[in-house]
């Protein structure tokens, strides 16, 4: 692997991979496991808290509303009879007010049967006195009128409220019973006789046995009802003891806090009748004990299995890795140049059968390296004189055409400058020992075609230059540039008359490449004439600007390899642009860049 230090034997190279590749992901995919099982398996235990606490919720909820019904129902039968019974029994007169609460006992049971959860009804009259049905209450007037449910009830006329207790109300309930009391102050058009202040009823909640029977599994935490404001309604377990000011400032339905040292988990529900808080708080350690042990068991296996295999791969190499070495010794002697290195074959019959191939191999590589050399020289020579020549022939009859032309509408002195625009050109052509020359001397030559081109095209287009600076003595392959423009006039403004032809040569440096741009306003080609243009797939005696344009091409990569680029882009109507990119420099520097490069493959 190229990452691994190059200097490290097999041996050693093997252990890392297989640290790198086998322990490494096997570790970080059980270390991802195993936390996301912790945490399916703590979600899994809070929603079995969230469960319970939604039990206790809706038999929570049920109970308020049942109760609420069942008061409002007491209070408004029968056209406010009970209200009228009840005034009765506010007299001194003994017999009236036994009568009266005979009368009332009687609607009571008759309303309530068969309702076991009722422990007890009561109406508070004005002047302080009270009527009770069922069992007694042996809470204190003065607590039970100064509770929040009373005077809430006593400010909202007619409408029942509700309030709780969580120890004995009657002298029959045990203590860490949760109980329900609904009040309900009747107004004047509820108590025509204006005698009775409250009517409340109390009953038990089966939500505190639940909670009780929560509470006694631990994985479930400690289950308490809280106010909205946070003080205990319901704490059978002192859960108190756990309370943080976020379980009602924060509004979340689960967070998880450190207290004392230990980490917990906070689980929260609102019963939205009453607005009460069911919370469970539970040791985070709880949640997680019987996973750790799992997980244990899992790392201690994996260890072991670990352990194995490393025994099991250093008795493999120790009696394969001598051979191998001594292998990878000598391919870093000819990886260095060296190829009359021979490995003495040792080790078992596959591996003495591939020291000899590698033997073999190096050579018949050093043979092939020396033949190839010679051959790529040769045909690398050849056919850059090739193509340097094969732009003469065409170039020479379109030349000669312009003469003929020229000669038949005009005098000596055009001719005479023609000719000597021409023998710049072909001078340049013949030059067969020079490949390379500065921009500027490209520039020039193509100012003796571009006269030749406007006399044959009459002056149809006009050139402008844009050299950077720097740019003109960069080294560039000679006639580079006029197979380009040549393509632009014969291909761009042909059957263009409405405008004049515009080309735009620029040039300039960046990031060490020269980038020249032949830009014209002529008719544009399609992608399909592009690709056919670059593939010389049309080239012929019809079409000579083809084998032009793919003999930069080919030049171009013949010189400069994969350091070069030349691309076209047109949109028909509008423009053709031809972009060449090639290293800014000398020839011998392009030269020594194309070796480099091919010594890297």
């Amino acid at each position: 692997m190229m990452w691994l230090n190059k200097k490290k034997n097999l041996k050693a190279s093997y252990y890392h991979t297989f640290l790198a590749l086998i322990v490494i992901p096997i570790l970080l995919i059980i270390i991802i496991s195993i936390a996301v099982i912790r945490t399916m398996m703590v979600d899994s235990a809070t929603r079995n808290i969230k469960r319970a606490q939604d039990n206790i919720i809706a038999t929570l909820g049920g109970e308020v509303k049942d109760v609420s019904l069942r008061l409002s129902h007491f209070v408004y039968v029968n056209d406010n009879e009970i209200m009228k019974i009840a005034a009765m029994t506010d007299t001194q007169d003994f017999a009236k007010r036994y009568s009266a609460t005979l009368m009332l006992s009687e609607s009571f049971n008759f309303a309530m049967v068969p309702v076991q959860d009722i422990l007890s009804a009561i109406f508070y009259m004005k002047d302080g006195e009270s009527t009770y049905m069922k069992d007694d209450i042996i809470l204190p007037d003065e607590e039970i009128k100064a509770a929040p449910w009373y005077q809430q009830a006593l400010n909202d006329k007619n409408m029942v409220k509700v309030g709780f207790y969580d120890r004995n109300v009657t002298t029959s309930r045990k203590a860490h019973t949760l109980t329900i009391v609904a009040g309900l102050s009747p107004g004047i058009d509820v108590d025509r006789d204006n005698v009775v202040e409250m009517a409340a009823l109390f009953a038990s909640s089966q939500a505190g046995n639940l909670i009780k029977e929560y509470n006694k599994e631990k994985l479930m935490g400690i289950t308490m009802l809280l106010n909205s404001d946070g003080t205990p309604v319901f704490d059978v377990n002192e859960g108190m003891r756990f309370f943080i000011p976020e379980i009602i400032s924060g509004g979340e339905k689960e967070l998880h806090h450190k207290l004392n040292g230990k980490n917990y988990v906070y689980v929260i529900s609102e019963e939205p009748v009453t607005g009460l808080l069911a919370v469970s708080v539970v040791d985070s350690e709880l949640l997680t004990r019987d996973f750790n042990r799992i997980a244990a068991v899992i790392v201690a296996v994996t260890v072991v299995l670990f352990g194995l295999f490393y025994i099991f791969s250093s008795y493999f190499l120790k009696n394969i890795i001598d051979p191998i070495h001594n292998t990878v010794e000598g391919m870093k002697l000819v990886e260095e140049g060296r190829l009359d290195v021979h490995v003495i074959p040792v080790g078992q019959a596959e591996l003495r059968v591939m020291i000899h191939s590698f033997n073999r191999m190096t050579r018949r590589l050093k043979q092939l390296i020396q033949e190839n050399k010679e051959e790529q020289q040769q045909k690398h020579e050849a056919e850059i004189r090739a193509l340097q020549s094969q732009i003469n022939p065409h170039f020479l009859v379109n030349s000669l055409n312009s003469i003929r032309f020229i000669a038949q509408v005009s005098r000596y002195e055009a001719i005479a400058r023609m000719a000597e625009a021409l023998i710049k050109i072909l001078s340049c052509s013949f030059r067969s020992n020079v490949g390379f020359y500065p921009l500027n001397e490209e520039l020039e030559v193509l100012d003796s075609f571009i006269y030749l081109m406007k006399i044959r095209y009459s002056d149809g287009f006009e050139i402008e230059y844009e050299i950077g600076e720097d740019c003109g003595q960069c080294m560039v392959p000679r006639l580079i540039l006029q197979p380009i423009v040549e393509n632009s006039i014969v291909h761009g403004f042909s059957g263009v008359e409405e405008e004049l032809g515009m080309i735009t040569v620029k040039a300039r440096l960046e990031d060490g490449y020269l980038y020249i741009t032949v830009h014209d306003n002529g008719r544009g080609m399609t992608e399909e004439e592009i690709r056919r243009l670059l593939s010389n797939e049309t080239a012929g005696n019809e079409d000579y600007v083809s084998i032009g344009v793919t003999n930069v091409n080919t030049r171009l990569v013949l010189n400069y390899g994969g350091e070069c680029a030349l691309q076209i882009r047109s949109k028909e109507g509008e423009y053709t642009e031809t972009v060449l990119r090639i290293p800014a420099g000398k020839k011998e520097e392009a030269a020594e860049r194309k070796e480099a490069a091919e010594l890297d493959k």
